[in-house]
């Protein structure tokens, strides 16, 4: 009799699946996340350009410089997050010290004043990015603490995914509603203040919701962390440098592509008003198309779901060149957008959850969980590729001649189609071709999975027997 209650207690180490209603509350937070992240890497450049007296260069360097240094932050909160120890897990603390941070940066980096330079731009994006960390990081973290199902966490990883879209929604659909009192639709400050203002509302309410409702989740680790086996992991694992590297590509395409993406639709293809409605489509359509994803993700291995729809969407960008330029090619972007959107959608959820499988099979070799460390270095990897792609992007305009409200001229279309489809295609084309052959599959990870649900249940056994030891 005495086994089997020893086996019941020593379930309760396992991480028990979440309800809808958890996996809403974790998902949620992501929604004010994108209504910042998105327009501060595609709006905010030329938004500056437009409005204050930084150039496009400029911005570029300090962008990249601000995203390097504050890269150099993820690895630090991973760091302290996987050591952080309190009653109510290791990864919500961080939740709440990083409203202040995101307050606190939001509200000047997207009201600048006129007279605004490039120092006051790197100062307030500094202190934005290091919120973005703070809840970037831990929260990874968190969800592969939640649950170690295959299935389970592609169904958080698609909630989160899906209010990163909606987030991103709300970015276009804000200047639509606000033209009712403005008299326009076109993005410009009073776009930023109204993204400002929801923000400060949702995004406290959804921070605070996740850390009340969420379980915290269960560590499934012996031994300690320290750098020394962060080091080795990284350098070792071959699973993990495979995905690093693909990360590498992915964060090279997507910051030369997101960087030019306002440009490419304002300066070439002569959209303003429109750009809402175009990608108010592009992002509706991956919110709709969702529980599609669900469905295929029953079967299809997420690797090769993720790098194989990430290049189909970066390859139908080609087809707006074939397009004539002005209001009349409205309706086929449109249509291209519903196609693009539902292509780019598992690149919003799928990575972490490729990860968190990684991460997995690290904890069952080591006998250490750094679920923080790793998803810090992924965290490092995106903001310095997309920083230095970015910045590369906006090098290529400066010198092929082009000038923001200035007339095209032809080196300088090809510079921006050059950064807004070449350079991101060739980079994609790269990170498809590694994802497809992923060594952890499916069913990999299941064996994975039953390993460390064993370990689990021992050392709850060991735990137990202990204990029952009288002093």
């Amino acid at each position: 009799m005495t086994e089997p209650a020893g086996a019941a207690r020593a379930q309760d180490n396992q991480p028990r699946a979440l309800s809808t209603a958890q996996r809403f509350a974790f998902g949620f937070p992501s929604l004010p996340h994108a209504l910042v992240a998105y327009p501060v890497y595609s709006l905010l450049p030329a938004f500056y350009a437009a409005n204050t007296s930084v150039t496009l260069a400029q911005i570029g360097a300090i962008a990249a410089a601000s995203r390097i240094f504050d890269a150099v932050n993820d690895p630090i909160i991973g760091y302290l997050s996987d050591r952080t120890r309190t009653r109510w897990g290791s990864r919500k603390p961080w939740f709440i010290i990083a409203i202040l941070f995101l307050a606190g940066g939001i509200i000047p980096l997207f009201n600048p004043p006129p007279e605004a330079t490039i120092v006051y731009f790197a100062i307030w994006s500094t202190v934005l990015y290091t919120g973005f960390t703070m809840f970037e990081v831990p929260r990874s973290a968190w969800m592969t603490e939640t649950t170690r199902d295959y299935m389970e966490r592609s169904r958080i990883g698609t909630m989160v995914g899906w209010f990163n879209i909606c987030g991103s929604l709300v970015v276009y659909l804000l200047p639509i509603g606000m033209s009712f009192f403005t008299g326009s639709s076109a993005i410009g400050p009073d776009t930023m203040k109204g993204i400002v203002f929801l923000y400060l509302i949702i995004m406290p309410i959804g921070m605070i919701t996740a850390v009340t409702v969420v379980p915290k989740g269960v560590v499934v680790a012996r031994q300690k962390v320290d750098i020394r086996g962060i080091w080795k992991t990284i350098t070792s694992c071959k699973p993990l440098m495979r995905f690093y590297l693909i990360t590498i590509l992915w964060g090279l395409g997507q910051g030369s592509f997101i960087g030019t993406s306002f440009i490419f639709q304002t300066e070439y293809m002569g959209f303003k008003e429109q750009i809402p409605y175009i990608m108010i489509t592009f992002f509706a359509s991956g919110v709709m198309f969702m529980p599609v994803w669900s469905k295929i993700l029953i079967t299809a291995d997420r690797h090769r779901v993720w790098g194989s729809f990430v290049l189909l969407s970066t390859a139908m960008g080609f087809i707006t060149l074939l397009l004539p330029r002005g209001p009349e090619a409205f309706i086929p972007v449109v249509l291209l957008a519903v196609v693009r959107g539902f292509f780019g959608t598992p690149q919003n959820f799928l990575p972490g959850a490729v990860l968190s499988d990684v991460i997995d099979y690290d904890t069952m070799k080591s006998g250490s969980s750094k679920a923080g460390n790793l998803f810090a270095v992924q965290m490092l990897l995106i903001k310095i590729t997309m920083a230095i792609s970015g910045a590369l992007a906006f090098f290529i305009l400066d010198v092929s001649g082009f000038r923001m409200g200035q007339p095209a001229t032809p080196m300088g279309d090809l510079g921006l189609i050059t950064a807004y489809l070449g350079f991101p295609f060739l980079m994609h084309l790269a990170m498809a071709a590694l994802c497809w052959n992923f060594p952890i599959n499916r069913e990999r990870h299941r064996i994975i999975q039953k390993r460390l649900e064993r370990r689990a249940l021992r050392a709850k056994r060991d735990e137990l027997a202990a204990a029952a030891v009288p002093g």
